[in-house]
C-alpha cells in the first residue's frame, strides 16, 4: 500500500478543502462563513467522546535493533507510547497488547489517564521474543475491543519485521484464521468505527498486507522511528476526526421542518397550508408567522427562507427575511412573511359570488458553515445537511360575480345596431310608395285615385259600384320593383259572397282582381319606391 508522509498527507488535505469549497461542493454554505476544523471539534466536544485505543506492540528481538538515531526500536517506542498517552482525554480508553511468540494482554482497556503503572510495571523491560505473531495480537485486540462501547475504536500496529509465527494458526495470511478475523472485524464495524493503523519502525515490514488482512482499507504511516511521536500524534487526529464523524452521522441528511401560522391559516396536510382569505375584494394583505425548527443535534444551520407566487392566479407580493436564517442545533426561530394581493370581482353575466384562488410556495433551502470543513480536512466528503423543505399556501375566499362596466354600454350598442340593421331590412324590403293607383269599376268605368305615400297603404274605395278594402305595399320580385295589391270586397250582387284577392301590378301598368281595374301612374317611373 502507497504511504504518504506526514506534512504531504496534511498538505493535501488542505489543498483538497480549498478545492471543495473552491468548486462549489457545497453551494448552499456559500454565503456561510466556514468554521476551522478545531472550532467544529470544540463545538461537537469531541474531547468528551470516547475512543478505544488498543496498541500492539511488537516485542521480537529484531525490536532491540538500534534505530536511526542509535536508540533501540523497543525504547524509543516506550517513550514515544508514553508520550503519547499523556495526550489523550480522560474519555478516551486505552488497551497495551505486547506481541511475540507469545500474545500477551499488559494493560486491559480501561480510561487513558490510568496507565501509570504500564510502563514500570507492565511493559517487558527489553524485547526478546523469537517470533512475531501479528494474527494473535489483532485477535487480543478484538477482545478488548469487544469490552469497549466506545464509538471509535483504533488499533495501533507498532512492528518492525513481518509476520513470523511458526505453528499458530496465523502462520500464513492464507489460513481459515486471518478469514475469521477479518470477518469478525468486519461485524464490529456494522455500529462503530474501527480504524487499523500501521505503524511500521523498518522496511520490509508488509504491515499493510498484515492490516489489510483484518481491516478493509487500513491506514499506513510512513516508515519513520525518529517521527514515531509525531506519528501517533496524527493517529490521534485521524482518531478525532472520527469522533467528529460519529457524532455528524447522527445529522447526516437532517435539515428543518416548516410549520405555518397565522389569522386564517388551517394545516390540512403535511406541506399544505391554507389561508382564508374571506370576501373582501380590492388590495389585500396577511401576515403569515413561519417557525423553521433544526432537526440536528450537534450541526449549526443556515436557512435560505425563499417565497413565490405559485402560477395560475393572482400573483402574490411577498416580503420575508433579508438573509438567511441561522440555527443552532436543536433551536427553533420565527420569522414573518408578509404577503399582499388583489382580490377583484370577477366577469360574470349573473351576479352571485364566485371562488377566488391563489398561492404561495415557501422552500426552505438548508445549508451548513461546517459543510466545507467536514468535507475537506475532517475527510467526510459525503457529509451533507437535509434538502429543501417545500410549503405549498392555498389562498381560498370568494369574490363576488359582475358584469364589467363595458358590458351594458356594449349590449345597448349591439341593439342599437341591431335595430337599425333590421329597419334597412324593413325598407328593402318594404320600399316607399310614390305615385297614385288608379281603382276602376269595369262595369261603369267609374274611377278613384288613390295617393301612394308610406310604405302601405290601406283605403276603402267607393269608385261606382264598387265597395272594397284595398292595401297596397311595394315588393321587390325577380329583380323588379312591384305593387303588392290586396284587395277585398263586398259581394258584387246581393246574397253574394265576399271576393278576396291578392296580386302584383307593375309600376306603370294594369291589372285586375276581385272584378276592378287597378293601374299605376306616376310622374317618373325612374324614382317610384325609395
Amino acid at each position: 500500500m502507497h504511504t504518504v508522509p506526514a506534512p504531504a498527507r496534511r498538505a493535501l488535505l488542505l489543498t483538497l478543502a480549498t478545492a471543495l469549497a473552491a468548486s462549489g461542493a457545497a453551494p448552499a454554505a456559500a454565503a456561510d462563513t466556514p468554521l476551522p476544523r478545531d472550532g467544529i471539534y470544540r463545538s461537537l466536544k469531541v474531547d468528551d467522546v470516547p475512543a478505544a485505543y488498543v496498541v500492539l506492540v511488537d516485542t521480537s528481538s529484531s525490536m532491540q535493533d538500534r534505530g536511526p538515531d542509535g536508540v533501540p526500536l523497543y525504547t524509543t517506542v516506550k517513550k514515544r507510547l508514553a508520550d503519547f498517552l499523556k495526550t489523550l482525554t480522560p474519555a478516551d480508553q486505552v488497551s497495551v497488547v505486547t506481541f511475540g511468540r507469545a500474545t500477551s494482554i499488559v494493560h486491559r482497556m480501561s480510561p487513558a489517564n490510568r496507565t501509570g503503572g504500564l510502563f514500570s510495571n507492565e511493559l517487558p523491560p527489553t524485547a526478546g521474543e523469537s517470533a512475531s505473531d501479528h494474527g494473535a495480537a489483532l485477535e487480543a485486540a478484538a477482545d478488548q475491543l469487544n469490552g469497549s462501547t466506545a464509538p471509535v475504536g483504533a488499533v495501533l500496529l507498532l512492528t518492525d519485521g513481518a509476520v513470523n509465527a511458526p505453528g499458530s494458526p496465523y502462520a500464513s495470511q492464507e489460513t481459515p484464521a486471518w478469514k475469521r478475523l477479518k470477518d469478525r472485524y468486519t461485524a464490529m464495524g456494522t455500529n462503530r468505527k474501527i480504524v487499523g493503523y500501521g505503524v511500521p519502525l523498518a522496511e520490509g515490514t508488509r504491515v499493510a498486507e498484515v492490516l489489510g488482512g483484518a481491516f478493509g482499507v487500513p491506514r499506513i504511516l510512513p516508515v519513520d522511528p525518529t517521527a514515531l511521536g509525531s506519528q501517533l500524534g496524527d493517529a490521534k487526529e485521524q482518531v478525532r476526526a472520527e469522533k467528529a464523524a460519529s457524532l455528524l452521522r447522527t445529522d447526516q441528511g437532517k435539515g428543518v421542518t416548516v410549520s405555518v401560522a397565522g389569522e386564517g391559516v388551517r394545516t390540512p396536510g403535511p406541506g399544505k397550508v391554507t389561508l382564508a382569505a374571506g370576501a373582501r375584494t380590492g388590495t389585500r394583505s396577511s401576515t403569515l408567522r413561519v417557525t423553521l425548527a433544526s432537526r440536528t443535534k450537534n450541526v449549526p444551520l443556515s436557512v435560505n427562507l425563499k417565497a413565490a407566487s405559485k402560477p395560475g392566479g393572482p400573483k402574490v407580493r411577498i416580503t420575508g427575511p433579508n438573509g438567511p436564517v441561522k440555527l443552532m442545533p436543536g433551536q427553533s426561530r420565527t420569522v414573518e412573511l408578509k404577503l399582499a394581493w388583489d382580490q377583484d370581482p370577477e366577469f360574470s353575466l349573473i351576479p352571485g359570488a364566485r371562488d377566488f384562488r391563489t398561492g404561495v410556495e415557501i422552500r426552505a433551502d438548508v445549508s451548513s458553515p461546517w459543510t466545507p470543513a467536514v468535507r475537506g480536512s475532517l475527510g467526510y466528503p459525503t457529509f451533507a445537511t437535509g434538502g429543501p423543505t417545500v410549503t405549498d399556501v392555498d389562498l381560498v375566499g370568494t369574490v363576488p360575480g359582475r358584469a364589467p362596466g363595458w358590458l351594458y354600454p356594449l349590449v345597448f350598442l349591439v341593439a342599437l345596431l341591431g335595430s337599425a340593421a333590421a329597419w334597412r331590412s324593413y325598407k328593402r324590403r318594404n320600399p316607399r310608395l310614390t305615385g297614385v293607383l288608379i281603382v276602376t269599376d269595369l262595369r261603369s268605368g267609374s274611377r278613384q285615385t288613390i295617393p301612394l305615400r308610406g310604405r302601405e297603404v290601406t283605403q276603402e274605395t267607393d269608385a261606382g259600384s264598387v265597395r272594397a278594402q284595398i292595401t297596397v305595399r311595394g315588393r321587390l320580385e325577380a329583380g323588379r320593383l312591384v305593387l303588392a295589391l290586396r284587395c277585398d270586397r263586398e259581394a258584387p250582387r246581393a246574397g253574394g259572397d265576399r271576393l278576396r284577392d291578392s296580386g302584383t301590378c307593375e309600376l306603370g301598368k294594369s291589372t285586375v282582381l276581385c272584378g276592378i281595374g287597378f293601374s299605376h301612374e306616376t310622374e317618373s317611373r325612374s324614382v317610384v319606391m325609395q
